[in-house]
């Protein structure tokens, strides 16, 4: 089948019975037009490339990021191990708020994906609208909560001196974008599942470059302009997300995007209510990492210092592996989510065995990577020989369950799509109660030492992946009897 979105009269073509049946408005019929270009129809085409094609852009946008993150990590490194620090008790809450925005992002990509796929593009502005509204209360609560505990905050996660003063000085700004952040985050997922991962790309590779480029103006305070120190760091981040968020609006209230927007922005119960309910489960994988993340640094700082960083070396190259994987996960989230709305099995099949093998190939590359030179890659970013060790050890048993991390992402994608996301939250719920229960105990009791809690770390995850595969198993055998009998003639 060839691609179906290989021109713009192609797509022209392809909606023409669609608007034989259905009468739209002259409005919609041209925002329908305006959106051709870069909206993707994923009921059609060929799988594979769809999902290329839509996970390139989240690849892109995910490096940025993480080039935006080391490039402001490094212009407030220069001036010294106070302002880091200040800079790190206040990321804590990014934690936090990325919960938030997965449950609000989450739930509008996979109801908007799903009327997308049967199209009801009436619902799916209706559901556009109302995560928009959500993300606004959301935001302006998370705000001001942070700029009215900002002293406290600091003061709990240890600062003091100038760290203390630092710290509430960039939190107080920081806390003021988590409501630009969450209304960026809840847009560009729902522009995910109308099939367009490019507009967000865009609008983020202009905002980051603007980050970098803001970030040594206001922190050294170059161009004639006083030095902010770290509060120019959290300033320049500010404006740029104040950036884009301008062009979102310029596009969806003017320009005109792949949906018509008027009519009430009144609350809606059901839709609410379905949005959360898809929502939050998926937010909440987010706090539990957190809650793995402490208890691992809680138990390991026992063996010392050294140890403590080779962890986070080895995790920041295994998140960086993981980049590829996610993208694709959330490619495929948006296109098994139109295609349960168009009722295609075949295609939500396709898309998910696809999907996990090119994953599955990568994280095997990556574990071979991994086990081949794990002197170099940890080599790259400490010369203490200490760090380098404990670093081998953690990379050389970590990365064997890169396929098992691999299959839960692509896993909970297909339960988004699918808008029942409970059944990753609880194998993630049992990952934790097993890594908790398990790593607390039998080191202490056998004696074991630093490596134990890898190895204990490993089986929770296969524990996590068993669980959720076969629930996945389940899901799809009820959904194919589900839409077949659907089909079925009266």
């Amino acid at each position: 089948m060839k691609l179906f979105t290989k021109s713009v009269f192609g797509f022209a073509i392809a909606n023409l019975h669609f608007r034989k049946q259905v009468k739209l408005p002259q409005s919609d019929k041209k925002i329908l037009k305006q959106g051709a270009r870069s909206r993707i129809d994923l009921t059609e085409g060929p799988i594979l490339k769809t999902l290329i094609r839509l996970a390139v852009p989240v690849t892109i946008s995910m490096v940025l990021f993480t080039v935006y993150l080391i490039a402001d990590l490094y212009f407030v490194g220069r001036l010294g191990p106070d302002a880091v620090a200040a800079l790190s008790i206040s990321a804590n809450a990014f934690f936090i708020h990325l919960g938030f925005s997965t449950i609000l992002g989450t739930g509008g990509m996979a109801l908007i994906a799903q009327a997308f796929g049967r199209k009801d593009y009436g619902r799916a502005a209706q559901v556009f609208k109302q995560s928009i509204v959500l993300a606004l209360i959301v935001g302006v609560m998370e705000a001001v909560t942070g700029l009215l505990i900002a002293p406290s905050y600091i003061k709990f996660f240890g600062g003091t001196g100038k760290t203390l003063q630092w710290g509430i000085e960039y939190f107080q700004i920081f806390s003021i974008s988590f409501l630009f952040m969450i209304l960026l985050y809840t847009i560009g997922n729902c522009y995910r599942g109308m099939g367009d991962t490019r507009t967000p790309m865009i609008i983020m590779l202009q905002a980051n470059i603007l980050n970098i480029l803001l970030d040594p103006i206001f922190i050294f305070g170059w161009l004639g302009l006083p030095a902010l120190g770290v509060r120019g760091a959290a300033l320049a981040s500010l404006i740029s997300q104040i950036y884009a968020l301008g062009i979102y609006v310029s596009i969806i209230f003017y320009k005109g995007t792949h949906i018509t927007i008027k009519g009430s922005w009144r609350l809606d119960p059901g839709i609410i209510k379905k949005s959360l309910f898809i929502g939050i489960p998926a937010g909440m994988n987010h706090f539990l990492l957190a809650a793995n993340l402490l208890i691992t640094y809680r138990v390991i700082s026992i063996y010392g210092t050294a140890v403590l960083a080779s962890i986070g070396i080895g995790f920041r190259i295994l998140q960086a592996i993981y980049i590829p994987v996610i993208a694709m996960a959330s490619a495929m989230a948006a296109v098994i989510g139109q295609n349960f709305g168009a009722r295609q099995f075949h295609r939500i099949s396709g898309t998910l065995w696809r999907a996990w093998s090119i994953s599955m190939l990568f994280m095997l590359a990556c574990t071979v990577v991994c086990r081949l030179f794990p002197v170099s890659l940890i080599g790259t970013f400490s010369n203490d020989p200490d760090v380098i060790h404990s670093g081998v050890v953690y990379l050389s048993i970590f990365s064997l369950g890169n396929v098992m991390v691999g299959t839960i992402m692509i896993s909970a994608a297909v339960f988004q799509g699918l808008g029942k996301t409970y059944p990753s939250l609880i194998g993630a719920v049992l990952d934790n109660a097993l890594f908790a229960g398990l790593v607390f105990t039998l080191p202490a009791f056998f004696g074991w030492g630093m490596q134990s809690v890898w190895w204990i770390k490993l089986f929770t995850a296969a524990a996590e992946t068993a669980a959720v595969g076969t629930w996945l198993g389940w899901e799809l055998k009820r959904v194919r009897t589900k839409l077949s009998y659907q089909f079925q003639p009266a």
